[in-house]
This record gives structure tokens, C-alpha cells and sequence, in this order.
């Protein structure tokens, strides 16, 4: 592949979806009542971003709900913010279907956020010199802008689906200083939104003027007998390592154990078109159905929901022609009950063959866990079971065991035939 001719689309799902719910009024399925305005606000973005920025690949970090490293450097990290919002809580599903619709790579870890793991996917990518652009509603992603890394921000003040390309330039006119800096000015005038602390007394001039004398908050710290007024410097010299400690967390960690397999992310004139139009007419989105990229009309049945590696949504049967229809019934279930399990095993006990991927939690195959298993047994028919990998805290999902121990006569029975999907990946 010639990367020199590639642009690696990044989404920052949390804060997108966050951004869209408060700055767009309340939506609603007309048939089911069901909230949407979140979701149609991603969508609207998504497809405006592929549209405008013409990327090849994409991939989407998504937020989790366990503690992270800054939880564990500073108890106190978020500690304010209020619970997430019921009706914002509920649209995350329907947002993750429009992901896994477009084959989007998910990539998530418990321990860092989604600005960490985006942070790190567009350092490797620069490092393989590949171009990035990250798609986010959070302005905390400008300290990651290079001459290789851009961000897509909607405009402040305006219309949602109005966005801004930032490059250094850009980052430079808005907040007065280089991107590398914005962690120093936050680092000194803390950050209210994520309970930042800072240094108390210390605003946004003074914040500012620090950094543009010094450079960088490591600078300052080694050259404290040079700050003026008395008062200040006193301030400072009394407040090092809240100074230090509110840098880290406003850093973004671009070293996070998530792995950028740029052939393994998902080409966007790939994906299943047929199947995001049906999505998006289900949802009600149909001013947005004109403005789909192009892609693949007539695919082998996608599935909802894939393989955060697979990136093309669908179960490929490796043994036969792709189908030249979808099917005009399709059926997909997510299997979360031990019953539904046993009914599940059942049923595929009895199939003549069987589409089997897994999900991992990374694109690495040797670092992975499988957090989910998805099967088909006929065309139109799929079901994915969302795990628990074995040493995790429960999530509600299934334990990886039980499972495992339910599926595998079915698994082992060499009469029946089994087509793997990204087959590699799945027997490592």
C-alpha cells in the first residue's frame, strides 16, 4: 500500500456524540419515540467529515466506563461532573450501529481515554508517515496537531455541521500558542470542565504569558527565579507539584498499548453502503442519504455488529461467491442471557455450516482479548455475543468461559464447515 497517498480519518466518539446531544435540539424516531438527536448529530458529522477531507481509512476510540490512569494520579480527576444525561445514555447503542454499519475499527481500553488512545493511533501513524485528521467536539485534541496530524472541530458559536480543519497555523491564531503548549496553559490555569486544578490565583493572561516567556512548564519550573512579580513566583514555587501533576493530566498519552495496523483499518470505499442506507432510513435520517460516500452496493450479508478489527462489516464466507443481494429480511441478535446462549447453541448444532469472527480488543492479534463472538449459520441471519474476557470485572456481558464452553461442541465438530473471517487474526 502507498501510505504517502493515504489520509487516516479518526473519530473521537465520545465527545462527537457528547458534542452533538447539547448543541442540536431533541430528535425522536417518529414511530417509536425513541431519542436520536445524539446519534443523527454523529451521523451528520461523519458524513460530512468523509465527504470534505476525502480520507481512505478510518478508526473511533471510544471512552470506557472504568477509572483511568488519572483517577489513580488524582482521586478528585472528573469528580464533579454530573451522571451522564438518560437521554444521551441511551443513543450510545444506535451509535455504535452506525459505526459498526460503516465497518469502522473500534478501538477502547479500560485505564485511558479516548484522546489517549486517538493521541497514540495518530503518533503511529505519523511515524509511518501517514497522514491523519482527527474528528472530535474536543478542543483538548489541538495539543495533538502536527505537520502530519490535523483537527476537524465544529465551529464555536456557529452551526454544528460547521467545522474548522485546524493545522499549527490554525491552533496558533485561536489559543495564542503552538499545540505542544496547550497542556502547559492548562497545566498552570487548570481546567474546570475535567476538575484540573492548577495553580490557584493563575488565569488565562498570566497562564499565557508564562508559557510564551518560557516555552513550556518544564522551562518555567527550572527558571522560577526569573518570574516577576515576587508575588507570582512565590505562588509558583509554592505550587510545583500540583503544577507537575496537572500537566500529566492534561496530557494526552500518545504511548497507550493500542497497535495501528494500517492495512487491518478499514478502507472507506469499502463499506456497505446498501446496508448504512437501510440503517439511516430506519433512524429517520433521510437527508443524509443523498450525501453517503460512495461504496460497495452488493456485499455478502453484513453483520451489525463486527469485529472492531474486521472494518468491512460483513461475514465472509471464504468458500463461496459473494452474494449479488441483500436479502430483503435480515435478522440480528445480540445474545446476552444464558438462555438465549443455550437456545443459540441449539439452533447452530443442526446448521450445515457456520461464519465465525471474533472481536478484539486491539488490532494486534498477539495482544488482544476477544470481547465478543459473532455467527451465522444462513444468509440474513447473524448474532454477535458481547464477552467478558476472563480477569475482568463484570460488565453485564457474558463470561468469555461460558460461552466458549457452550459453543465448543459446535466449534469442534468436523462435519459441519467453518468460514473464518479475518481467519489469521481469529487463529492467533
Amino acid at each position: 500500500m502507498d501510505t504517502n497517498k493515504s489520509l487516516l480519518l479518526l473519530v473521537d466518539g465520545n465527545a462527537l456524540v457528547h458534542r452533538a446531544f447539547h448543541a442540536l435540539p431533541p430528535l425522536t424516531v417518529p414511530k417509536t419515540g425513541e431519542p436520536i438527536g445524539a446519534v443523527y448529530g454523529f451521523a451528520m458529522m461523519l458524513v460530512k467529515a468523509i465527504n470534505d477531507l476525502k480520507p481512505t481509512h478510518y478508526a473511533i476510540a471510544f471512552d470506557r466506563k472504568a477509572p483511568t490512569f488519572r483517577h489513580q494520579l488524582f482521586d478528585q480527576y472528573k469528580a464533579h461532573r454530573p451522571k451522564m444525561d438518560d437521554e444521551l445514555a441511551v443513543q450510545f447503542a444506535r451509535v455504535r450501529e452506525v459505526v459498526n454499519a460503516f465497518g469502522i475499527p473500534i478501538f477502547e481500553m479500560d485505564g485511558y481515554e479516548a484522546d489517549d488512545i486517538l493521541g497514540t493511533l495518530s503518533s503511529q501513524a505519523k511515524r509511518q508517515d501517514i497522514d491523519t485528521v482527527i474528528l472530535t467536539g474536543d478542543a483538548d485534541m489541538m495539543q495533538l496537531v502536527s505537520p502530519k496530524v490535523k483537527v476537524y472541530y465544529p465551529r464555536p458559536g456557529g452551526s454544528f455541521s460547521d467545522a474548522i480543519l485546524y493545522d499549527g497555523e490554525a491552533v496558533k491564531q485561536r489559543y495564542g500558542v503552538d499545540p505542544p503548549q496547550i497542556a502547559d496553559i492548562k497545566a498552570l490555569k487548570g481546567d474546570p470542565s475535567d476538575n484540573i486544578p492548577g495553580v490557584p490565583g493563575v488565569g488565562d493572561k498570566t497562564a499565557l504569558k508564562l508559557v510564551l516567556q518560557f516555552g513550556s512548564v518544564e522551562k518555567l519550573l527550572e527558571h522560577l527565579e526569573e518570574v516577576e512579580p515576587e508575588k507570582l513566583r512565590t505562588k509558583l514555587s509554592e505550587s510545583i507539584e500540583l503544577i507537575k501533576r496537572s500537566h500529566e493530566l492534561a496530557t494526552i498519552d500518545q504511548e497507550t498499548p493500542v497497535e495501528l495496523n494500517f492495512d487491518e483499518c478499514c478502507q472507506i470505499d469499502r463499506y456497505n453502503r446498501t446496508f448504512v442506507a437501510e440503517l439511516f432510513r430506519e433512524l429517520g435520517f433521510n437527508s443524509l442519504l443523498p450525501k453517503l460516500p460512495a461504496g460497495e452496493l452488493k456485499q455478502s450479508t453484513p453483520s451489525p455488529y463486527p469485529s472492531p478489527i474486521e472494518g468491512e462489516g460483513m461475514v465472509e464466507n471464504v468458500a463461496a461467491v459473494r452474494a449479488e443481494v441483500v436479502p430483503a429480511e435480515l435478522k440480528y441478535e445480540t445474545i446476552t442471557t444464558i438462555e438465549a446462549l443455550d437456545s443459540l447453541v441449539s439452533r447452530l448444532s443442526a446448521a450445515e455450516s457456520l461464519a465465525v469472527s471474533t472481536a478484539g480488543s486491539v488490532l494486534s492479534p498477539t495482544s488482544a482479548s476477544i470481547v465478543g463472538i459473532s455467527l451465522s449459520a444462513i444468509e440474513g441471519e447473524a448474532f454477535y455475543i458481547p464477552v467478558t474476557p476472563p480477569g475482568s470485572l463484570a460488565d453485564g456481558n457474558l463470561p468469555l468461559e461460558i460461552v466458549l464452553s457452550r459453543l465448543k461442541p459446535t466449534l469442534e465438530d468436523t462435519s459441519m464447515p467453518k468460514y473464518i473471517h479475518k481467519g489469521k487474526y481469529n487463529l492467533i
